[in-house]
């Protein structure tokens, strides 16, 4: 699941710049662009202008428009703030505060993981099926994170609500904000708890989940952006990274209608063990591959009476 209960990680490098407020808007994004230029952005001058775009709520390209506008002291201040933030190795989606999943412009912070484009995939496994079944009750997403998933089906499917757990109430926090500023017509309902424990007296047509299913050494390699900023209790799990799809493996059938769904995102280099897993636990289940033709998503259904 993606609860996130890891504290923030120390202020890193060098101390935050005091340059003295550029005279235009120009000149604000002349120094953006070499400021993260200086540490190796290779993309400098498109992540200043994404930067300039989420601080002022703006076309960023107006700013480009209007260089020879004065630049005030506020928008200064929490422009810089970001843009050094980026410097310093934090994720561009952080120093935004936002990232786009699908339809979605999501608020994300350290709280939850940014959302990945893996991700969704997932999210239309989950559409196709309910479409091809006419199925279009209850859907729960377990370890919603940012909402990402949870929202996205609400916006997109045509379920009659759509459940969305998670065992942070930090990141649930972060979820309920994103709820309010999307538009849908399928209730979101977010419950705080751990596994199948906020949905044992509903009964689901499908469930989804992206899991925990990084090891403990596996987490240590990853890159710093992900490594120092994202939340280690979203992607680390026991077991060699199986504990969390394990268990939801073993549990989930008691919550799911007759011919329901379970999808989950599996590490690609542990999806066989998932699909062993699933077929000891009365699943029939099948692999898809991802955008990056990667095996990821787990499909399955109760082997007694399956669809996959």
């Amino acid at each position: 699941m993606r609860s996130s209960t890891r504290s923030a990680p120390p202020t890193l490098k060098s101390e935050r710049s005091t340059n003295p407020v550029p005279a235009t808007q120009g000149e604000a994004l002349g120094w953006a662009a070499g400021r993260l230029g200086s540490v190796g952005i290779r993309e400098s001058r498109p992540e200043s202008l994404a930067l300039w775009g989420t601080i002022t709520k703006s076309d960023p390209l107006a700013a480009l428009r209007a260089a020879r506008k004065p630049m005030s002291d506020d928008t200064w201040e929490r422009f810089r703030d970001a843009v050094e933030r980026r410097a310093e190795g934090e994720p561009l989606a952080y120093a935004m505060g936002t990232a786009g999943f699908r339809t979605l412009d999501l608020r994300v912070d350290r709280r939850v993981l940014i959302p990945r484009p893996e991700t969704e995939g997932l999210v239309q496994r989950v559409l196709d099926w309910a479409e091809a079944e006419g199925r279009h009750g209850i859907v729960a997403d377990i370890g919603t994170g940012s909402g990402c998933i949870a929202l996205s089906l609400a916006v997109e499917g045509s379920f009659s609500r759509v459940i969305a757990t998670d065992t942070s109430a930090k990141a649930m926090a972060v979820a309920a904000d994103n709820a309010a500023a999307v538009k849908s017509d399928t209730l979101v309902d977010f419950r705080v708890g751990e596994f199948f424990e906020p949905v044992r007296e509903t009964t689901l047509d499908a469930i989804v989940t992206n899991p925990p299913y990084v090891t403990g050494g596996e987490f240590e390699d990853l890159d710093d952006g992900v490594r120092l900023y994202e939340p280690r209790d979203a992607l680390v799990s026991p077991e060699n990274g199986m504990w969390h799809i394990r268990r939801i493996l073993e549990d989930a059938m008691d919550h799911l209608n007759p011919g329901g769904l379970l999808v989950l995102e599996v590490d690609a280099r542990r999806a066989d063990p998932a699909i062993d897993i699933a077929g000891r636990n009365g699943w029939s289940a099948k692999i898809e591959k991802d955008v990056f033709d990667r095996p990821r998503y787990l499909l399955c259904n109760p082997a007694h009476g399956g669809n996959v």
